[in-house]
């Protein structure tokens, strides 16, 4: 059956905690919002879920994140449909959580590619059931030996959110361009998107990367939006234009102050690098991570705790300019980033 949008949504404000209790739940099929482990991450969501105790989530996810690292810290990711399994370039790159989860045989994979991920949930957006699309032909992406959902007998049509099939190969055609792939649409329970700003009525805006968080909001059925600042809904509509998800298919808003930590919110603060190599280096042995996990996720009694726990120097080091959008007293390299002293285009041209 076609899925139909119905009536526009009424989003109601909740605490961190809340919106996970009421929106989360054992086996759920979600999505998280960001651009790797760097980019608006909702990292205190995927933290109150583990402190709440979630499992066997099913995530479709265009790459791996802190939230996934966090999740599969402590296996509650059962199944993850995703294109890329690590979680941050600099910090480790392969989640080597998943990685001990994966080869003990307690998780499935689903594996596509970058593009394929992005268009499966810009057909979820638009209502489409497929989507064609022409890379990776030829690689063993698709080979059905490697449907790893298939193999696990999850293909049956029992759920709804699951394909029957990973994709078909078909000749295209309208234009005798060779073969196609279709690939099925991304169909989540809940997306999670952590934005910069949000209207008291659920309008959402962020700067800078945006990936495909605007696709994965219209993709499933529930959204749930963590802002920086909740803001009046007047003032987001004095610039639609910079506005990238609506109010009509919100569920609910959760207003977190450095609720992305340590992935980066542009204009408000830079990605803490340190402590992602510290993640990583902890999860290397599960003895250290236990302990990580115990200082971090469940010594905290609130998330304002965990934040205040990493001091007030961090944070100002880390809070972000207004004209570049990132912080200028980290390190980027050797040194720190250069405090922008004319437009780099005026820099590089002379004009």
């Amino acid at each position: 059956m076609p899925r139909i949008r119905g009536k526009a949504k009424t989003a109601e404000i909740l605490t961190l905690e809340e919106a996970v209790k009421k929106y989360m739940h054992d086996g759920i099929v979600c999505a998280f919002s960001g651009f790797t482990g760097f980019n608006r991450n909702p990292v205190a969501f995927a933290w109150e879920t583990v402190r709440q105790g979630f499992k066997d989530l099913h995530v479709l996810d265009r790459h791996g994140s802190v939230c996934t690292w966090l999740l599969n810290a402590v296996g509650a990711i059962k199944i993850q449909e995703t294109d890329w399994m690590g979680w941050g370039e600099m910090a480790g790159k392969l989640d080597v959580n998943l990685e001990r989860n994966y080869k003990r045989g307690q998780m499935i994979l689903e594996d596509y590619s970058h593009g394929a991920m992005a268009l499966r949930f810009l057909a979820g957006a638009i209502g489409s059931p497929f989507i064609p699309y022409y890379a990776p032909l030829g690689s063993d992406l698709y080979n059905p030996d490697y449907d790893a959902l298939g193999r696990a007998g999850m293909r049956d049509g029992q759920n709804p959110r699951v394909a029957r099939k990973k994709f078909i190969q078909m000749e295209e055609p309208f234009y005798g361009d060779g073969d196609v792939v279709l690939l099925p649409a991304a169909r989540p329970e809940l997306a999670i998107i952590h934005v910069a700003q949000a209207g008291d009525k659920g309008t959402a805006r962020w700067r800078g990367v945006g990936t495909i968080d605007k696709e994965i909001a219209f993709a499933c059925d529930k959204v749930v939006v963590i802002a920086e600042e909740i803001v009046p809904e007047s003032d987001l509509r004095k610039q639609p234009e910079s506005n990238q998800v609506p109010y009509f298919v919100v569920d609910c808003i959760v207003e977190q102050p450095w609720g992305a930590y340590p992935s980066a919110v542009p204009f408000y603060y830079d990605y803490d690098a340190p402590f992602m190599r510290l993640m990583d280096a902890a999860s290397r042995s599960e003895e250290e991570l236990k302990k990580w996990l115990d200082e971090w996720v469940y010594g905290p009694k609130t998330w304002e705790d965990m934040i205040d726990k990493l001091g007030v120097k961090r944070l100002l080091d880390l809070k972000a300019d207004s004209v570049t959008g990132y912080s200028t007293r980290i390190l980027r390299g050797k040194k720190p980033a250069p405090r922008m002293k004319m437009p780099l285009s005026v820099a590089r041209s002379g004009y």
